[in-house]
């Protein structure tokens, strides 16, 4: 049904009458939940002095054969411990949520006055929705695009092996058997004593209860729903399923010179690709299943034919819009990947720090209008080098 124009209906007897408005009612159960429990589970506080907490990280000492009566000489000896590691998260990022009100002339867009307060309610209640859909959005796309240098880093679950030549029932249950298993292979080691599994290259174990799994909805969702029923004995198979779920849209690659030149159409030898290409400048065109896979890291405007769509972190970028990528370029988009399964984490891997949030208002005698404004700021995201961070793939 088209948008009210405004246009009153005729009254069905008298034609020179128009029926009046019965009611008026905003919408106000608008956003019930974000996937916000990463993030709230990963709020850290700041301060309004200093911009920056360091992180230390620190290795295993060493022994050495003991020489009894001989070791009389080397009492002065100093045994320094190595250097640590040191990483440091900023509070450099700040933003500002904007609204204008008034208590007059809109006030006459509205046949009563519990209609006219509800609408300025909703709309005011939005400046702190927007902040809880910002702080989500931004987190988890984050989480979904992020990947460690670590030796283990990256663990690679060889489905197409396992389930060559298998169909139906079969292949579902081998293929959960399969994740269930590499799953279970990494958590063992994650409670050895290794260095694989953090950036440092320190020794570490580490506790099971102090790791959480986030899943990709779409294979989560594959596992629980059709894998699993084929499976007559179940236990310890679902230990860590269905511990953090995040949409499948959250997941992707970042998208850098290398991926996003890898990506372009070439129309003439008959590959497809999510790009045209202008020199930096990246068209983004529809091709089919390749289609809306490009996403955005960040929450800006996108102005295509004269149109501007405003994204949040995670939402598909419009085709047509022409992304400026230069090898330098810091990834502010990303192409989903649905071969991401999941991603296993420390919980205080990745500190979301608050640097201040404040709510202020302002009236202007001149134009009786009220700005509100909610300025707040946080950490440019990344994930503490001293934990894993571990992502998991289908291959």
């Amino acid at each position: 049904m088209a948008t009210f124009n405004g246009q009153l209906r005729s009254n069905e007897i008298f034609a020179s009458l128009y029926n009046m408005i019965i009611s008026q009612e905003v919408f106000a159960d608008n956003i019930k939940g974000t996937f916000s429990s990463l993030v709230d589970r990963a709020r850290v506080d700041g301060s309004l002095y200093g911009d920056t907490k360091l992180y230390y990280s620190t290795d295993v000492l060493k022994s050495a054969p003991w020489g009894n009566d001989a070791e009389a000489t080397n009492l002065l000896a100093l045994h320094r411990p190595p250097a640590p590691d040191v990483q440091a998260i900023h509070l450099d990022i700040f933003r500002q949520i904007s609204l204008t009100v008034d208590n007059y002339l809109s006030k006459r867009s509205w046949g009563t006055e519990y209609a006219f307060s509800q609408f300025n309610s909703v709309m005011l209640g939005w400046i702190r929705e927007t902040k809880r859909v910002y702080d989500s959005t931004i987190y988890n796309s984050y989480i979904g695009t992020a990947e460690s240098s670590a030796t283990k880093g990256v663990i690679n679950i060889d489905l197409t092996t396992a389930l060559t030549g298998l169909t139906g029932e079969e292949k579902a249950r081998v293929e959960a058997q399969t994740i269930a298993q590499d799953i279970a292979n990494l958590f063992i080691g994650l409670r050895d004593i290794t260095r694989d599994y953090n950036d440092y290259g320190n020794l570490r174990s580490v506790n099971e209860e102090d790791m959480i799994v986030v899943w990709n909805s779409k294979w989560v969702n594959k596992i629980t729903k059709i894998d699993l029923p084929t499976i007559f004995h179940k236990d310890g198979l679902m230990d860590k399923f269905e511990e953090e779920i995040l949409p499948s849209r959250y997941f992707g690659d970042l998208l850098d010179s290398a991926l996003a030149t890898a990506s372009v159409y070439d129309n003439t030898n008959n590959k497809t690709g999510m790009f045209t290409k202008n020199g930096n400048n990246y068209t983004i065109v529809n091709t089919g299943s390749t289609a809306n896979k490009v996403k955005s890291l960040i929450e800006t405007d996108y102005t295509v034919s004269n149109v501007t769509t405003h994204v949040f972190p995670g939402d598909t970028i419009p085709i047509g819009a022409v992304l400026t990528i230069t090898s330098s370029t810091i990834p502010f988009a990303y192409i989903e990947n649905e071969n991401k399964v999941c991603v296993v984490m420390h919980k205080r891997s990745v500190p979301y720090m608050s640097a201040f949030e404040v709510g202020t208002s302002f009236f202007n005698p001149k134009s009786l209008t009220e700005n509100h404004y909610l300025t707040f700021g946080h950490n440019t995201l990344e994930y503490l080098k001293n934990y894993p961070f571990i992502v998991v793939k289908a291959i």
